[in-house]
């Protein structure tokens, strides 16, 4: 697998979808260009080639997208593989330019922009190698193969097969992840001792099961489950998987540990990306990239931080209002407990969304040795063209109570991203642009929708809106503290100094610190994401009014998928400006400094729910100062 970056397979929300979006073989466009269109079919099919995992949790009927299927192993991890990837993107660049912008359809208008900056994104996070750690806790290679090759479906027996194979080829894949490893151990580029504690646990637990470990139990579950195989072909299906897992997957995860171990140190400035040679301008392309936004480091903070202060003055006005708030906050609990019930409310609850398909779902828990300690859930998008195997992966270990599992599945399910990706795939979107993610939108759109649906939990008005308060406070100040500590090297006493500014709690600095220099980036499209769309939001509602519709903005936020922000605005913008009746400004067009993230490379697109590092932040007097 060739880490170039576009949409691999994430993880995003548990459902199994009823109903049929995508068709199989891609449409042309109704107006605009139609070779256009038969080029971004052709990039589709071209990347989708490029890595079977890829291809597998994409497309089910590859062939009707005219993919030549790719062979059976994960891939590679070279040096190389990076300027391959760049090199790759700048031709696809190049191909792009020769359409003229103004013979397209407004759809293909928002493909060209979103692909166009999906692959100057490429270029830029490729750019710097030494940066890009494939044993990081939070979203490195041993956690991910796990969700992969756990979430694997197998639609037909030659899937079996390609499972085993890919299976079989982790240990050489494991070996190349390693070697690059050492060269950047070499010139000082390593993980943090914290971060490295987390790869060395979370393998730990992996490794603990031998016969009942997770590789082999979910395969065997799903081998039995597959009609048309006899007895004897189960049987040997299995002890073949048994053996991989148990002679070459398992060893290849415990050499990994000793080799790491034995990289412990190598790190040769502090724990901040900025720390390190290259690090801030590094930083600067994937904070771009995990916001979807094009600003700098201290635009991103000002977002945040405007954000942050609408919410402490909602805080201040819901204790003026009801000065026992906290502890309705604290008593009060959602009286749904399963998953299923949860879920079933949610959906019953989309009053201020426009309808979306009929979906089903099916959510369950993760067993703890393959759970990745960093996220709370996830949601396996399922392929293009087979919408009904949907799962909501949920990790027990980081949702506290019934209130929190509610917040979650509204997260991963209704209105989030299960609600979100269904809505756009049912309106037939180019494949290329369904695979290409905005993960600041994505994010964001899901810890708004989160958010709000507190309103409708049966909770109390105040320990509704206390329990939003706190969710996106956590959030978007563990995102200010990211952005700072990484992007503009923050110590421990300058965020503390943030914290306080603030009117937050400083006593909780190092280990916010701690926290986001394990996982740089990561809660930044939890964070910056939703504070764009409340701020969005707030704009309409002060523009319009009572003129303001919520079903109606959702719509346009909905509306075109998944895309840089600077798009976004200009769509709440033409909004603003009809509800208004008045001329709107052009709600689309080309912009070379919109960021998106295109990632083609052989692990599983998932949409998750990472930990806030802490949810403790107010003083204990939220009117003080």
């Amino acid at each position: 697998m060739k880490r170039s970056w576009l949409k691999t397979v994430q993880a995003v929300l548990a459902l199994l979808l009823a109903f049929t979006t995508v068709p199989a073989v891609p449409v042309q466009a109704e107006d605009g260009n139609a070779d256009f269109e038969k080029f971004m079919n052709s990039e589709f099919a071209a990347a989708m080639g490029k890595d079977l995992m890829t291809m597998h949790f994409t497309v089910r009927d590859y062939a009707k997208y005219g993919i030549t299927k790719p062979e059976a192993n994960i891939g590679t991890a070279t040096m190389q593989d990076y300027q391959d990837n760049i090199d790759t993107a700048q031709a696809s660049l190049d191909a792009l330019a020769k359409y003229d912008y103004n013979s397209l359809s407004t759809e293909q208008q928002y493909d060209y922009d979103v692909y166009k900056n999906s692959l100057n994104n490429t270029i830029a996070l490729n750019s710097y190698p030494m940066f890009d750690f494939w044993f990081n806790p939070g979203e490195g290679l041993t956690a991910n193969l796990l969700t992969n090759f756990t979430e694997y479906i197998f639609y037909e027996k030659q899937d079996i097969d390609d499972y085993l194979g890919m299976l079989a080829s982790v240990p050489d894949y494991f070996s190349q992840a390693l070697d690059l490893t050492r060269q950047q151990a070499a010139k000082g580029y390593f993980i943090t001792d914290g971060a490295l504690n987390d790869t060395e646990d979370a393998i730990d637990k992996f490794v603990a099961k031998t016969d009942d470990n997770e590789l082999i139990v979910i395969f065997d579950e799903n081998v039995d489950s597959f009609e048309g195989l006899s007895d004897a072909e189960k049987s040997a299906y299995k002890e073949k998987n048994k053996g991989i897992v148990l002679n070459s997957v398992v060893p290849a995860y415990e050499n990994a540990k000793t080799v790491l171990e034995s990289l412990r140190g190598s790190r040769t400035a502090g724990d901040s990306c900025s720390d390190l040679t290259d690090g801030a301008a590094y930083y600067l392309a994937l904070a771009r990239m995990k916001t979807s936004t094009d600003g700098s480091i201290e635009d991103m903070i000002g977002i945040g931080e405007q954000y942050l202060s609408m919410l402490i003055e909602e805080y201040k006005a819901l204790y003026k209002k009801d000065p026992n708030a906290a502890d309705k906050a604290s008593s009060e609990a959602v009286s749904y407990t399963t998953p299923e019930d949860i879920l079933g409310h949610l959906q019953q609850n989309l009053q201020d969304y426009p309808a979306g398909p009929d979906v089903s779902y099916k959510a369950t828990y993760l067993d703890p040795s393959v759970a990745n300690s960093s996220i709370v859930a996830y949601y396996m998008e399922p392929p293009l063209d087979d919408t009904k195997d949907n799962v909501i992966k949920i990790n027990g270990d980081n949702v506290s109570d019934a209130t929190e599992l509610y917040g979650t599945l509204a997260h991963e399910g209704f209105p989030g991203h299960l609600y979100q990706i269904t809505w756009y795939l049912n309106t037939n979107p180019n494949p290329l642009r369904a695979t290409t993610s905005s993960i600041g939108y994505t994010e964001g759109w899901a810890m708004y929708v989160e958010l709000a649906s507190f309103a409708t939990s049966g909770l109390s008005d105040s320990a509704a809106e206390i329990n939003a308060i706190n969710t996106g406070l956590g959030y978007v100040m563990d995102a200010i503290a990211d952005l700072g500590v990484n992007g503009l090297g923050w110590t421990v006493a300058e965020l503390g100094d943030q914290l306080d500014k603030l009117n937050l709690n400083s006593d909780y600095a190092q280990d916010l610190y701690d926290f986001v220099t394990k996982n740089p980036g990561q809660i930044l499209p939890y964070g910056i994401g939703l504070a764009q769309f409340e701020i969005l939001k707030k704009k309409a509602e002060d523009a319009l009014g009572g003129k303001f519709n919520l079903e109606k903005f959702n719509e346009v936020l909905l509306a075109n998928g998944d895309r840089p922000f600077s798009i976004v605005s200009k769509d709440v913008d033409a909004y603003i400006a009809s509800a208004k009746g008045t001329a709107a400004a052009t709600s689309t067009g080309a912009n070379s400094s919109y960021t998106t993230y295109l990632l083609i490379g052989g692990l599983a697109v998932i949409a998750v729910i990472a930990i806030a590092a802490l949810r403790k932040y107010h003083k204990d007097d939220p009117l003080a100062k």
